[in-house]
């Protein structure tokens, strides 16, 4: 098993400060990219609504998540010994494969998980989507966030 990633939540308090301390990066992220793609000042304020600054701020704040990528056998030890229970698990993907990539979320009493087969890249990413889709966003939003 090994980790990717470097933010791992243990409290509501600590993921909503790193979201808070993304939504900086994000904006300059998204200024710097349509400089890229040549917008001029009234395409910027045309095209750069909220909502797109708000969904770099989202993509940002989940592909910060750490994620631990193993086998099937190496999550089902883990989860033995995490204090976690099968009920507190959302499973994306297939059963017929022998990886996993995970993410607990302790202050949403929440792990997802996500199967592959050969891309653990790709399944982190889809994992770090699903996790904030699934927990975070609505942990965030609830409180007015």
């Amino acid at each position: 098993m090994e980790t990717r990633g470097t933010f791992a939540p243990e409290t509501r308090a600590d993921a909503l400060e790193r979201y808070e301390e993304v939504g900086p990066v994000a904006q300059v992220v998204v200024r710097e990219a349509t400089k890229a793609m040549s917008f001029d000042a009234d395409e910027y304020d045309e095209r750069v609504t909220p909502e797109v600054i708000q969904t770099a701020r989202d993509a940002t704040f989940a592909e910060l998540l750490a994620v631990h990528v193993g086998t099937g056998e190496e999550f089902d030890a883990w989860l033995d010994d995490s204090g976690f229970d099968e009920e507190d698990v959302i499973r994306i993907g297939s059963a017929d494969v022998d990886n996993v990539v995970w993410h607990p979320v302790p202050f949403a009493d929440t792990v997802v998980v996500a199967t592959y087969q050969n891309e653990p890249d790709a399944a982190a990413s889809t994992l770090r989507r699903n996790a904030f889709g699934r927990v975070y966003r609505e942990e965030f939003y609830e409180s007015g966030r």
